[in-house]
């Protein structure tokens, strides 16, 4: 690339670690112009986050990599906490899939990896480039889109001018930096040392502790909630293995990653001898959230826009959600109605700022150091053990979307996986959805007297009948179950499985689907749907339901 070359697009992606490749990949697949910008050569080698849960399985699904990362990941069953008297006091037990062809509520994998096929995804893509040893140096942001100042390490430099930046670079965000959106601090700070090993030899539990079969046998990770140490132990993939500690305020992070020091941590689970070090490092769990997620036509994702505290893994997961759900909207704005887009944060910040404040105050439960508190919150653990009926799994922290491009009475939850028979061939539902907005129910007459149907059809929505009758059979009659379990006759579906609403009648259906063309803007849809008949075929991918 020569010096001071303007390359174009409609997207610009800041960062490729896993949000930036998820969300390039979403945008590639719906039909974008892509340039990622990524300041390193390769993929960081060492791992980080370590856990996802079955809702962003479901958009690796939606993206086409979901068979490839079911080889390179593992389930992990739940999570067990030990009280400062070594006994369990909480747990959480993730469900088996509802069906053969559904993803495990929670799955461990080795984060090299999936970034690794997360880029090779993108290789799929002639309308996604990547530039790799460039920084952001410079970033315009208006109303009509942006124009980036680049620094690429072997070429020099260049300019970038695109409709849309995506910043996906991460918890100390240039791009956030120099559009100088501040960030709101929860108000949670610890230092803990993570230790990532790969383990040659078998573990020794140590007798002071009540170690559960489950936690022996690597199916579920362990919470020690131990005033005098309080720490995390989690079963990667294959030979890897974690711990995490928590510093106390006397001790620096130079002498926590001392090797003497990690090797008397470790020496309480595991010879020592029969460990590989991967990495050590100190890192400060934090719970922040960015006042602005937008800046005129720049987005802040993942850890750009939120930092999350680990303790229920979803520090990740918070960002491939981001991309989920913007991307359709991109699509829309592009196609139809810019101001889809301003439901973007309003959308996302209270969903992840609930996440957030399960996370901290469980953070807060782990963290304690006195002794006499730490036996007042295991008698209040156990009592809610006690009283509980049923399990919980960490996934269920997850809430619904309470406001934003939904019917407020009836929408919100995600939709539930479902699998049907095609033809005689066992699928998942979602891959029927293809990122459309969906009617789904098991009667197959309810386009009849819908006043709307052009439209709808002009903005890509489809109807999907599930029932013996219908050319979609329902697998164990799971979907009719649910729907009668809800009083509904059909449910209105959002590109992101995300439910608009539930109707209880036809008149309840047509009137879902008229608020949500109100909300789409279906006058402009329809001059975009004669643009595309005439033949503008780049534009034609940006409409739900027409991607590649």
């Amino acid at each position: 690339m020569s010096q001071g070359q303007i390359l174009t697009a409609d997207i610009v992606v800041a960062g490729l670690g896993p949000v930036g490749a998820v969300a390039a990949n979403l945008a590639g697949a719906a039909g974008f112009e892509v340039l990622v910008l990524e300041k390193e050569f390769e993929p960081f080698a060492l791992p980080r986050a370590i856990v996802f849960d079955a809702e962003i399985m479901r958009v690796f699904d939606q993206i086409g990599l979901a068979e490839e990362f079911a080889k390179i990941t593992r389930p992990l069953g739940g999570s067990i906490y030990l009280g400062s008297d070594g006994h369990p006091i909480r747990s959480f037990h993730s469900a088996s899939p509802a069906h053969s062809q559904a993803w495990w509520q929670s799955n461990i994998f080795y984060q090299p990896q999936l970034e690794a096929a997360l880029r090779e995804g993108l290789t799929r893509y002639s309308n996604v480039r990547i530039q790799q040893g460039s920084s952001v140096q410079s970033v315009v942001s208006t109303d009509e889109g942006v124009a980036l100042g680049v620094k690429d390490r072997s070429q020099g430099g260049f300019e970038v001018k695109a409709r849309f930046l995506l910043a996906c670079d991460g918890a100390s965000s240039t791009v956030r930096k120099y559009l100088k959106i501040e960030l709101d601090d929860i108000g949670f700070e610890e230092r803990w040392l993570v230790i990532d090993a790969h383990m040659n030899g078998p573990m020794r539990w140590p007798d002071s502790y009540e170690i559960p079969a489950e936690v022996r046998d690597d199916r579920y990770s362990l919470m020690v909630c131990d005033p005098r140490q309080p720490a995390t132990l989690i079963p990667g993939v294959n030979r890897h293995r974690r711990w995490e500690y928590k510093l106390r305020a006397n001790e620096s992070d130079e002498e926590a990653r001392q090797p003497t020091r990690i090797r008397e941590r470790l020496s309480e689970w595991v010879d020592p001898d029969n460990v590989e070090i991967i990495r050590s490092a100190v890192y400060r769990f934090r719970a922040l959230v960015a006042r602005s997620w937008r800046h005129h036509s720049t987005f802040l994702l993942g850890d750009a826009a939120h930092q999350t505290p680990p303790f229920f893994g979803q520090g990740m997961c918070h960002g491939i959600r981001d991309a989920a759900q913007l991307i359709w909207r991109l699509s829309l704005a592009f196609a139809h109605n810019e101001k889809l887009l301003d439901g973007y944060q309003a959308e996302r910040e209270p969903h992840v700022r609930e996440i957030i404040a399960a996370s901290v105050r469980a953070g807060a439960a782990v963290c304690i150091t006195d002794p006499a508190r730490a036996e007042d919150r295991d008698r209040e653990f156990r009592a809610i053990e006690a009283a509980r009926k049923g399990t919980v799994a960490i996934a269920d922290i997850v809430p619904p979307i309470k406001s934003g491009l939904i019917d407020s009475e009836t929408g919100g939850r995600r939709l539930p996986e479902f699998a049907v028979l095609r033809s005689g061939t066992l699928r998942r539902l979602d891959s029927l959805l293809n990122g459309r907005f969906t009617i789904l129910s098991v009667r197959t007459d309810l386009d009849q007297g819908q006043e709307h149907l052009e439209e709808w059809s002009t903005l890509g929505g489809q109807s999907l009948a599930i029932g013996d009758q219908a050319w979609l059979r329902d697998v164990e009659g799971r979907f009719a179950e649910w729907l009668v379990a809800n009083k509904a006759i059909a449910v209105l579906v959002r590109p992101d499985r995300y439910i608009y609403g539930m109707a209880c009648t036809v008149a309840d259906l047509h009137r879902l689907v008229a608020c949500l063309l109100a909300q789409l803007a279906p006058d402009q849809a329809l001059q975009f749907a004669d643009a595309y008949a005439e033949g503008e075929e780049r534009r034609g991918p940006l409409l739900i339901g027409q991607a590649k």
